[in-house]
């Protein structure tokens, strides 16, 4: 539980997704992995690759390769355990769920840009992920100086 939960936290991937990610579709030079049966409002049997972080990748690497499925249990049983786990330390109102929030919070706090992010987190809309950003104006580094020659006011 621990794996999955601390991947879970650095892939932003939902339980569902985690139990179905296979070693065959890892592609180790571009760390990328498929994601079959994509959560979508519209489309059935999405596949889409996504980018590991590298604290996911190497979770990933570390799994026994018994079998090709990285994480080989069922999704329903990972929830059980987590809200079993949250009671048990006495862990109010958190789902597993909420490490998907945790996760795409931790990727904008780290710099990078919403096009970047959902490289990682495939959410299709930027409205989406906007409600992750916790953003301040004054927390925004300027990366560049910009001039303009010959500026007249």
């Amino acid at each position: 539980m621990n794996d999955i939960m601390w991947f879970a936290i650095f892939s932003a991937r939902r339980q569902s997704e985690i139990t179905d990610l296979l070693f065959s579709d890892n592609d180790e030079e571009s760390q990328t992995v498929a994601v079959r049966d994509l959560k979508h409002p519209t489309e059935r049997d999405l596949i889409r690759r996504f980018k590991y972080t590298p604290d996911a990748w190497e979770i990933a690497c570390w799994q026994l390769h018994d079998k090709d499925r990285i994480f080989p249990y069922e999704p329903r049983s990972i929830g059980s355990a987590f809200r079993q786990a949250c009671k048990l330390l006495e862990i109010h109102d958190l789902r597993f769920h909420d490490l998907r929030h945790e996760a795409t919070s931790r990727l904008f706090e780290a710099g990078y840009s919403i096009v970047e992010v959902q490289q990682f987190t495939l959410h299709d809309s930027w409205g989406t992920l906007s409600r992750y950003t916790h953003l301040r104006p004054e927390q925004v580094e300027v990366r560049t100086r910009t001039t303009v020659k010959n500026f007249r006011p």
